[in-house]
């Protein structure tokens, strides 16, 4: 006879918890937020942190198509330009070192720092020469 106090039967009525026996119960949610396994329930914040890659950027960029001179020759280009440089895509990797960026007709010379594979084409980014120079080419791009 059994009452209250003791078990029944075979059946526990306490879980008991013993430890992850395979290997993807040893997997650690924050280690998969971590590697972008799992999506992260926290990003994007509901405000922006002041500190961090983000944050510690000097210039802001503004997205749009702009035009990219190569040794005279004029090509259209999509990518972002800052005050401090831009960044766009080609779909050939440049072989000059200076290139002209041109927004509605201001020009300012930039020196190409790298260039990098992105999906078909090449995203290229560089850094203007003389800040001076550069300055109608932001306020070009500030006014549109």
């Amino acid at each position: 006879m059994s009452d209250v106090f003791t078990n029944a039967g075979s059946v526990s009525s306490v879980i008991t918890r013993k430890g992850h026996s395979t290997a993807s119960g040893k997997f650690s949610p924050s280690f998969g937020v971590h590697r972008g396994l799992i999506k992260d329930p926290n990003w994007p914040p509901a405000v922006f942190p002041e500190h961090g890659t983000a944050a510690s950027r000097r210039f802001r960029r503004v997205e749009l198509a702009f035009q990219v001179e190569l040794r005279g020759e004029a090509h259209h280009v999509q990518g972002d330009v800052s005050e401090g440089g831009a960044m766009f895509l080609l779909g050939r990797k440049v072989e000059t070192r200076h290139v002209d960026i041109v927004v509605k007709g201001k020009a300012a010379r930039a020196e190409v720092l790298s260039a990098s594979k992105q999906g078909t084409a090449f995203a290229h980014h560089c850094r203007f020469i003389d800040s001076a120079e550069a300055l109608p080419v932001w306020e070009a791009v500030a006014s549109s």
